[in-house]
């Protein structure tokens, strides 16, 4: 089996390429923010000593203050 790529084959192939690439990045660090917010809420949260309603509280504070509403608990 064989390809035959032309010019504009090869660069759309290539912006594909740089897209996912910047892609796999940006999730890359948008998943180490968020491990790092979990790490130090959950860090507070056992110092403190808080469980049930405080908790949550403490835990949807974390998410909104960072940005991270989608993950809050309803």
């Amino acid at each position: 089996m064989t390809f035959n790529f032309d010019e504009l084959d090869m660069k759309q192939a290539l912006n594909t390429l740089k897209r996912i690439e910047h892609d796999a990045i940006e999730l890359g660090n948008t998943i180490r923010n968020e491990g790092k917010v979990f790490r130090e809420e959950l860090e507070e949260r056992q110092r403190l000593g808080l469980q049930g309603d405080a908790a949550i509280k403490h835990y949807n504070e974390w998410m909104q203050r960072n940005g991270m509403e989608y993950l809050m608990v309803k």
